[in-house]
């Protein structure tokens, strides 16, 4: 399976302030700090009201909320730098500034709605914690993957859903933010080499290298743990990502081990099927002269019919009819490989169509042949 999310620059932006000191015995102290970026509401801003339709589980559910107008025109003209000045930090503001994203108090209303209208979809399905963690992905992976063409700095979570769109940053705070909230020890994966940025869950499995957490890519439809192929125009993540931590959560995702062996079979799949590919093309390239050859019998048969020598059309009819069984034996065992590369081609296709659902292709691959 590949999986080709898009990449985008990581706006981190470390600008240096000049700010007012204080004179102490005729030097000048300059203050020291760090300041992230914060939402401060636009009075006046008139309410919006949201809605995301999405798929999980095979199902449409529907997300709808109205969002406070001036946390969104807040969040909008907010400085999405960091300002550092005196003798701050150099080097590890970054720990910092994701979870300012995240957890500014003013986005608490917003993501109590969010999260209330998610609560309900799962009490009305009867969702367990790690089916909750997959609801929270599917309607972030929903949302349009969409890189501002000015900014690219992260949006605050309250933008990227008032919007329904957003890059791979921004769906990752929105992500991390829902999880976090709701008791998930989850952290940001910055692979700055890449300029992409995904979330990790702490997971029964899975693991993401050594991040201890399993990956989460919210740029496009995929599994809890299933990291691309490729991001952007193809580069692998060949980075060790930086992670960074998301909350104090402390649950985990339990269902590592059911999608590592969905993940087993669609490899198993795609390999077989190529293998399949293989055999059908050298039985099909086998099937050609047989068939040219009966074909070629055929016309000496009418031929020797239409002259009235019988003897001779009774002598070739052994030789026709060995050539035509030859032919429909090949036939048929090309049909058989086909019938298995279509069967085969068929686990990978419902595999790949149904990635919002996990408990169910996890039952259709074990009731599939191996």
């Amino acid at each position: 399976m590949r999986l080709r999310p898009l990449a985008t620059l990581i706006a981190l932006t470390l600008a240096l302030a000049m700010v007012a000191g204080c004179s102490v015995n005729g030097e000048l102290h300059l203050p020291t700090g760090v300041v992230y970026p914060s939402i401060n509401p636009v009075a006046g801003t008139a309410d919006l009201t949201v809605t995301q339709t999405f798929t999980f589980e095979g199902a449409p559910r529907t997300v709808t909320m109205v969002v406070d107008g001036p946390l969104v025109a807040g969040a909008q003209q907010a400085e999405k730098s960091v300002i550092r000045f005196g003798n701050a930090r150099e080097n590890d503001w970054i720990e910092d500034y994701y979870p300012a994203f995240v957890f500014d108090e003013h986005q608490d209303e917003f993501f109590s709605a969010l999260m209330g209208q998610l609560s309900g979809i799962r009490s009305a399905s009867g969702l367990d914690d790690d089916r909750y963690v997959e609801l929270m992905t599917a309607y972030v992976q929903s949302l349009e993957y969409r890189i501002d063409p000015v900014d690219l700095s992260p949006k605050f979570p309250v933008e990227t859903a008032a919007d329904g769109a957003g890059d791979c940053d921004d769906k990752a705070l929105l992500l991390g933010g829902m999880l976090a909230r709701e008791g998930y020890d989850v952290a940001i994966l910055l692979f700055s080499a890449e300029k992409h940025v995904a979330l990790g869950i702490k997971a029964d499995g899975l693991e993401y290298r050594d991040t201890g957490y399993a990956y989460i890519e919210t740029t496009a439809q995929g599994f809890v743990g299933m990291p691309p192929d490729t991001v952007g125009d193809g580069a692998a993540l060949a980075s060790e990502p930086q992670v960074i931590k998301l909350g104090k959560g402390k649950m985990s995702w339990g269902a590592g081990s059911q999608v590592t062996s969905i993940l087993d079979a669609a490899k198993a799949a795609e390999k077989k099927a190529g293998e399949l590919t293989a055999r059908l093309a050298a039985a099909d390239a086998g099937i050609t002269p047989l068939q040219a050859r009966a074909q070629a019998l055929k016309s000496q048969l009418e031929s020797r019919l239409a002259a009235g020598d019988n003897s001779a059309y009774n002598s070739l009819v052994p030789t026709y009819n060995a050539a035509v069984a030859e032919y429909n034996a090949a036939v048929a065992s090309r049909n058989q490989i086909a019938a298995e590369n279509n069967s085969v081609v068929a686990v990978h296709t419902y595999i790949v169509e149904h990635l919002d659902d996990r408990p169910g292709v996890y039952a259709y691959v074990l009731a599939s042949p191996q």
